[in-house]
């Protein structure tokens, strides 16, 4: 199997443990019995990842991030782990990282991604802890967490993370590539250490560069664009930050709000802190989010904790701000415009949200929507014959309408007007392209079936 599945649904960040996890132990942990992927782990390999039933899951080197190329004999011995058409798979509190769904091009069913690597088991773990499937051919491996990974909390905002979601922290009286904490220090400020010829792993999207440092002491410690990077002793569980600001010399290590990424195909653009693609909506208005409930679900807002104000990355040219939400949550705006996630990118690069209903686009370094999208000439494109055809509601069903459901599904739903106008909206959450006419012709046309 060869080329990019449909990606479907969304990403998770790292969630915030209320449960106290050992630095470095994996150890039983405190479980969200309602996750979908959970911790898991035994002495032999630390910490990784499991389902709700607590079977190992695994990732396959030859996929690529988005894509799985095990299919056939293949997927008899590796089976994937799947979640219905529309459903949201979740992490279990305080594992980094973030989850997304791929729609498998083979049967069109829907397989779960971590970090943007499809999971999967293993036909030959009979029970709960095997991991006969680690190591397979050298390609099939334990689903593990990165040693660097993006978490947060409410009054920081997002910050590092170790592969246990415990803050890492900075020294200010630390240098470039020098540890100047041993001893008693190091007893409290534990650091992030790696094992010998062994390279550490960032979650992708995140920027800086990782390496590592020998300390005195023959361990290789785990260094963030040069500065070693510690764990903070006195932090219980994901999420605390107690260590930030002691002395006035100990931080957390907090990416940019907004910086700049991009893809082959859209050049530059905006993305958040975990490297996602940024979006505005034209139906805002400047200092103005115009997108709650739903819309929200499937745009969700980029937001700093409160009395926080957003940072901007080498390149981003803009004016960053805020503006209050209904629900008291501050969002970042760019230039004036909120800013936006879209629930459908799973990796980093990804822009399917790009022209999304005519109303939803990435945005360039200078600050407007990214040139030369279809909205541009498609009113030039498209004479009155077709402009009269585009308006025809069973056409457009057709042609448009079936990213969430099957033609067969729709023409046998049966709903009032409202029950459609929300079916449709939740089409165009999902990536059916209509304008405002088209969508109402949809509607009119599937509430008089």
């Amino acid at each position: 199997m060869s080329g990019k599945p449909v990606i479907v649904t969304l990403f998770f960040v790292a969630a915030i443990a209320l449960a106290a996890i050992g630095i470095g132990s994996p150890a039983a942990r405190a479980q969200d019995m309602g996750a979908t992927v959970q911790w898991g782990g035994n002495d032999e390999l630390g910490a990784f990842l499991v389902d709700g039933a607590g079977m190992t899951l695994y990732v396959f080197a030859n996929d690529e991030p988005g894509v799985s190329n095990c299919s056939g004999d293949c997927l008899a011995n590796w089976p994937p782990l799947l979640v219905e058409e529309g459903v949201q798979p979740t992490l279990a509190e305080g594992i980094p990282g973030r989850l997304g769904v791929i729609q498998r091009p083979d049967d069109g069913t829907f397989q779960v991604v971590y970090n943007g690597m499809p999971l999967y088991y293993w036909v030959n773990d009979a029970a709960p802890g095997d991991t006969t499937g680690h190591n397979v051919g050298d390609v099939w491996f334990v689903a593990q967490p990165a040693d660097v990974s993006l978490g947060a909390n409410d009054q920081l905002g997002p910050f590092l993370v170790g592969s246990n979601g415990m803050t890492l922290y900075i020294f200010a009286n630390d240098e470039p590539g020098v540890s100047n904490c041993s001893g008693d220090c190091a007893a409290n400020w534990p650091p992030l250490v790696v094992e010998a010829g062994s390279e550490p792993t960032i979650q992708p999207g995140l920027a800086g560069a990782l390496g590592t440092i020998t300390r005195d002491d023959g361990t290789v410690q785990v260094t963030y664009d040069d500065m070693p990077l510690y764990y903070w002793v006195n932090d219980m569980g994901p999420g605390d930050a107690t260590g930030h600001n002691v002395n006035d010399v100990w931080f957390v290590v907090q990416p940019p709000t907004v910086a700049v990424g991009g893809n082959d195909e859209l050049g530059s653009f905006l993305v958040g802190p975990d490297g996602m693609t940024l979006y505005l909506f034209t139906n805002d208005e400047p200092g103005v989010s115009n997108c709650y409930d739903n819309c929200a679900v499937n745009w969700p807002p980029l937001l700093v904790p409160d009395g926080q104000q957003p940072t901007a990355g080498e390149g981003v040219t803009g004016t960053l701000g805020v503006t209050e939400r209904t629900d008291g949550t501050l969002q970042v705006t760019y230039d004036d415009m909120p800013l936006y996630y879209w629930i459908r990118d799973v990796v980093p690069g990804d822009a399917t949200g790009q022209n999304v209903g005519e109303v939803w686009f990435v945005i360039n370094v200078e600050g407007g929507m990214m040139e030369g999208d279809m909205s541009e000439d498609m009113g030039e494109d498209m004479g009155e014959e077709s402009m009269g055809a585009a308006l025809d509601g069973n056409a457009l069903v057709a042609e448009r309408c079936t990213v969430c459901h099957t033609r067969e599904r729709i023409d046998t739903a049966s709903k009032d007007q409202a029950g459609w106008a929300a079916t449709v909206d939740r089409m165009i959450g999902y990536g059916a392209q209509l304008n405002a006419d088209e969508r109402q012709a949809v509607i009119d046309y599937l509430s008089s079936q």
